[in-house]
């Protein structure tokens, strides 16, 4: 991860759990690790060579105070334990040169108590009980060193401080994006963020905000009329930001995690692409559907990352710690005060980011649907899906090289653009299995699919794709070939959907392509086969292995969340009735083969 500012750090975390009380200010406890006041200490004290702390020297430089090597532990009565080495000589200057009768090293024990000076906003420490401790660890010091450790020592440790003042008017600056622009009750929350208080825990140093929220209006009810056409393009742009938004920040954390916790981030962007996906397919527009995405995503990420598993060191784990932070504010402040109406658009989003990474780019927060060989090694796929260069063919649709190398080029020809007329479904259909037996011997090949679950494999592609779409790449609409499409935007034989797949393959290609579209198909099948289902353990739980596609249908249709819904009970009937067609389909093709496909075409 790009190193990133204290201030900007602490903004994160000034967004923490909120708990409402309507009759007081709310009140916002945040937790900063101690390595905060470590790092406080080092930039205003520790200044010197090797870290050192030149704390008093006289003008000839024999009498030497230096403390060195500073460590912040809690006490057991909740007070900050700060353990620093010092170093000492005292002497005379006399004859040209130092006369130094003693020097002494050890260390300094001191106890402080946290506390918020008014006005401001800064965390300070006061001093109340220290020891000085010999090399031995012993109590026992001359009596100058104890006088210069009360003169000089205990007033210089207690100026230093954590200023929070940049970070308070940070956020103040970030609800200003986040909230609307109309109201007095908009510009009254932001002028009342202040630091209220703070104390230690066994976590670390804990803060705690003041924010004078409104009261919550009775009977208030979100606007349910109709978009505008200004609205719904409105709409279009907020998704958009989102996904681009949680595509980076997921990229982004996945930085610093073992294998085990990017597969967690890759399943969290594939279940929030999927929930984009179903919002997507609803006609009726919901004016709050990017915040309730939002805040669902983030329900889901913040408990996995408030687990410590990313090992990331100092400033970049205090970054991380504020950006869960953040997601427990935004879902509670929504839930506490929805008729504020939390504006979470693309504005927002920038200013997430660029809290988070100041130096993050509007190029990288961009929506796009390129290919993206970091986000397809993230989700666990080769980082490069080959293409190869473009044959010129006599059709409308150019044909990559590589699904050549896959399919006879003379059958991909053969199928691009075809349309099966009533005498030609037999020739179809066996033209369409050729394809697809390419496919899988292509996969095979690879040995990725353990051998003892090749026939799974084998049966579940063919019945993934008469689920998805009866074997058709293209339909006529108003006398017109085109590419089969949802309502959801998933498209071609396989039904890749083109925005849960944004950046793992290319949407175009898809569309034109029959080859490249079954090949995303069957890696995607291949990847959810091998890394959830069988990694699952899913026919071990059943005892019976051909319902590892079971589990892999399922995946395939809803998200990674949705691998075990065809065992459970508690599944909605809409699943169940989709779970049930895919499971008819898949056992016809283990007795009958592909010829029992030709039952989608009967009027």
């Amino acid at each position: 991860m790009r190193p990133v500012s204290l201030t900007v750090l602490v903004l994160f975390i000034l967004l923490s759990r909120i708990s409402p009380s309507w009759a007081e200010p709310l009140s916002i406890p945040i937790t900063l690790d101690l390595q905060i006041v470590e790092q406080a200490l080092n930039d205003q004290l520790y200044l010197g060579d090797q870290g050192q702390a030149v704390i008093y020297s006289d003008t000839h430089g024999c009498n030497v105070l230096t403390l060195s090597d500073p460590r912040v532990s809690v006490d057991d009565e909740g007070r900050i334990r700060l353990r620093t080495a010092v170093q000492a000589q005292g002497g005379s200057f006399l004859g040209g040169k130092c006369r130094v009768p003693f020097q002494w090293s050890g260390h300094i024990e001191s106890v402080e108590e946290v506390y918020v000076p008014h006005p401001g906003n800064t965390v300070a420490f006061r001093i109340v009980d220290s020891h000085i401790l010999g090399s031995d660890d012993q109590k026992r010091v001359s009596g100058i060193v104890w006088d210069w450790v009360k003169r000089y020592v205990h007033p210089r440790l207690e100026t230093v401080k954590v200023d929070l003042e940049p970070a308070v008017a940070g956020l103040r600056e970030l609800m200003a994006t986040a909230l609307p622009d109309s109201g007095s009750d908009r510009q009254a929350l932001i002028d009342s963020i202040h630091l209220a208080d703070a104390r230690v825990s066994d976590q670390g140093l804990s803060v705690v905000l003041g924010l004078n929220a409104p009261p919550p209006q009775e009977n208030w009810l979100p606007d349910d009329a109709p978009f505008s056409d200004a609205e719904l393009s409105q709409w279009d742009a907020s998704w958009q930001a989102w996904d681009a938004f949680a595509t980076w920040l997921i990229k982004t954390l996945a930085l610093g995690a073992n294998r085990e916790l990017a597969d967690a981030l890759a399943d969290i962007l594939l279940d929030t692409r999927y929930e984009l996906r179903d919002a997507l397919a609803n006609e009726a527009r919901d004016r709050d559907q990017v915040r309730g995405l939002f805040l669902s995503t983030w329900s889901r990420l913040a408990p996995l990352l408030k687990t410590g598993q990313l090992q990331i060191p100092g400033s970049d784990a205090l970054k991380l710690a504020g950006f869960v932070s953040a997601t427990d504010a935004l879902q509670t402040l929504d839930a506490a005060a929805p008729q504020l109406g939390l504006r979470i658009d693309q504005a927002t989003f920038r200013s997430l980011a660029r809290l988070l990474l100041p130096t993050v780019s509007d190029t990288e927060l961009t929506y796009g649907t390129e290919v993206d060989p970091t986000l397809r090694a993230l989700l666990g796929l080769e980082p490069h899906f080959e293409e190869g260069e473009e044959a010129v063919l006599p059709f409308v649709w150019p044909i990559r090289r590589a699904e050549a190398a896959v399919a006879d080029p003379v059958l991909v020809r053969k199928l691009t653009g075809w349309i099966p007329k009533p005498g030609e479904l037999d020739q179809y259909l066996a033209s369409l299995e050729q394809l697809l037996d390419a496919v899988a011997a292509a996969e095979r090949e690879k040995g990725k699919v353990p051998v003892a679950y090749l026939d799974v494999y084998d049966n579940l592609l063919p019945a993934t794709a008469w689920q998805e779409s009866c074997w058709r790449q293209f339909i006529s609409k108003q006398g017109r070939i085109q590419p089969i499409q949802s309502s959801a935007g998933s498209v071609g034989l396989m039904q890749i959907n083109k925005h849960v797949w944004r950046g793992v393959y290319d949407v175009s290609a898809l569309e034109s392509n029959i080859a490249y579209n079954a090949r995303a198909g069957s890696e995607i099948l291949v990847h959810y086969l091998v890394d959830y289902a069988i990694k699952n353990n899913e026919q071990d739980i059943t005892g019976n292995k051909h319902d590892l596609a079971r589990a892999t249908y399922a995946i395939y249709n809803g998200g990674p969340r949705h691998m075990s819904r065809y065992r459970k009970e508690s599944t909605s009937p809409s699943l169940r009735k989709i779970d049930a067609a895919f499971w008819k389909k898949y056992r016809t093709i283990q007795d009958m083969g592909s010829i029992a496909v030709k039952s989608c075409y009967r009027q």
